[in-house]
C-alpha cells in the first residue's frame, strides 16, 4: 500500500510541472461563434450607495449559450457569462448574432471563452467590395488597375515589410525599399511606361527620402524612441531587440507615401498635357506651369495630412482639454511629439515633391 501511495505521489510530482506550465502559458486564439440562447437575471446593485455610480444601478447577468464556428473546437457549444450595466462599453448581443470570442486552453480540451465583440469580417468584405465597385464604375479600366495596384501594395507590406521588420531588418531601409517598389509598381501599372510616369516615380522617391531625412533628424533632436504607443510597448515585450525608433520613422515614410505619390503624379501629368498642347514650349515654362499646379495642390494636401493625424488623436485632445492642462505641457508628451513630427515630415516631403517633380518632368518632357 505504501508503495502504491508513493507511486501516486511521484506521478503527481512529475505531472505537476506540466499542468502548471499549461496554466501559466495557455494556448489562446480568437474564434467565430454564434449566440444560440441567452438567459438573463436582473440585479439591483449599490442600493446603499456602495459600488454604484448613481446610488442604484441595474446589472444584468447573462448566461449565453454559444456554438463555436471555427478553430479546434468548431461545432462545440459552451456556456459563457456576460454582464450588462450602464457602461457604454458593454457588448449588447442578441440570439443569432455572430460574435468573436477569445479562447484560452488550459489542458486537454479544457478552455474558457470570453466575448470580444461582434464578428464583422463579412461586413467589412462587403464594404471593401463596394469601394472596388465604385472604383470600377467611375474609373473603368483605370479603376480596375487601381484595385490591382492597391492589392499588390497591401501584399508587399504584409508579406515583405512586416516579416522582414520582425526579423530585425533595418526598418528605415526596408521602408524606403518598400516605398520605391510600391511607387514603381503602382504608377507603372496605372499610367504605363511613359515620361510622366518616370517623372512621378522619381519625384515620389525624392519626396519620401527627404521626408525620411527630416523625420530622422527631428526624431533624434526630440529624443523619440518609438515606444510611446501602447501597441509598440506590447510589441516590445515580445521583441525587445527590434529598432523601435527606426520602426517609427518607417511608419512615417509609408504614411507619407500615398499623398506624395498623388502630388507627384498630378504635377507630372499636368506638365505632360501642357507639352502635348504646346509642343514648342520651353523647358523653364514647363517647370513654371508644374510649379503653379503644385502650389494649388500643396495647401490642400498638407491640410489633408495634418487633419488625418489630428483626427486619429481626437479623443486624446478632448481628454486632455477636459483636465484643463496647458497645451505647452501637452506638446511635451512623447506620443504627441511623435504625431507632430509625423505630420510635419509628411507635409515637408509633400511640399518638396512639388519643385522636385516639376524640374524632373520639365527636363524629361523636353529631352528630345
Amino acid at each position: 500500500m505504501k508503495k502504491i501511495l508513493l507511486l501516486i505521489l511521484l506521478a503527481n510530482l512529475l505531472t505537476f510541472p506540466v499542468i502548471a506550465s499549461d496554466i501559466q502559458n495557455p494556448i489562446t486564439s480568437y474564434e467565430k461563434a454564434k449566440v444560440l440562447e441567452i438567459k438573463e437575471e436582473t440585479q439591483k446593485i449599490g442600493e446603499d450607495g456602495s459600488g454604484a455610480i448613481n446610488g442604484s444601478d441595474i446589472f444584468i447577468a447573462q448566461k449565453i449559450k454559444i456554438e463555436i464556428l471555427s478553430g479546434k473546437y468548431k461545432n462545440e457549444t459552451k456556456i459563457i457569462e456576460n454582464g450588462l450595466s450602464n457602461n457604454p462599453m458593454d457588448i449588447k448581443i442578441a440570439e443569432g448574432d455572430k460574435i468573436l470570442v477569445y479562447l484560452e486552453e488550459y489542458g486537454s480540451r479544457e478552455y474558457s471563452a470570453q466575448i470580444q465583440g461582434f464578428y464583422v469580417f463579412y461586413k467589412l468584405i462587403f464594404f471593401i467590395g463596394l469601394f472596388f465597385c465604385f472604383l470600377i464604375i467611375i474609373g473603368g479600366k483605370q479603376g480596375f488597375k487601381a484595385i490591382v495596384s492597391l492589392i499588390i501594395s497591401v501584399l508587399i507590406i504584409l508579406k515583405i515589410f512586416i516579416p522582414q521588420a520582425l526579423a530585425g531588418f533595418n526598418p528605415i531601409a526596408l521602408a524606403l525599399i518598400t516605398a520605391i517598389a510600391i511607387t514603381f509598381i503602382s504608377l507603372t501599372l496605372i499610367s504605363g511606361f511613359k515620361k510622366k510616369t518616370a517623372s512621378a516615380i522619381l519625384g515620389t522617391v525624392g519626396g519620401v527620402v527627404l521626408a525620411a531625412i527630416f523625420a530622422i533628424i527631428a526624431g533624434k533632436l526630440t529624443h523619440l524612441n518609438g515606444l510611446s504607443d501602447e501597441n509598440a510597448r506590447t510589441l516590445f515585450s515580445q521583441f525587445p531587440n527590434l529598432n523601435f525608433s527606426g520602426l517609427l520613422f518607417a511608419g512615417i515614410i509609408i504614411g507619407a507615401l500615398g499623398a506624395v505619390m498623388d502630388v507627384a503624379m498630378s504635377i507630372s501629368s499636368s506638365i505632360s498635357e501642357v507639352k502635348k498642347a504646346h509642343p514648342e514650349i520651353k523647358k523653364y515654362e514647363l517647370i513654371k506651369s508644374g510649379m503653379a499646379v503644385g502650389k494649388d495642390i500643396m495647401g490642400t494636401m498638407s491640410n489633408t495630412l495634418i487633419f488625418a493625424y489630428t483626427g486619429s488623436s481626437i479623443f486624446l485632445l478632448l481628454l486632455f482639454s477636459q483636465y484643463g492642462e496647458s497645451y505647452m505641457k501637452f506638446l511635451n508628451f512623447n506620443f504627441v511629439a511623435e504625431e507632430i513630427i509625423r505630420s510635419i515630415a509628411g507635409s515637408i516631403g509633400l511640399i518638396l515633391t512639388v519643385p522636385l517633380t516639376a524640374i524632373i518632368a520639365g527636363y524629361l518632357e523636353n529631352k528630345d
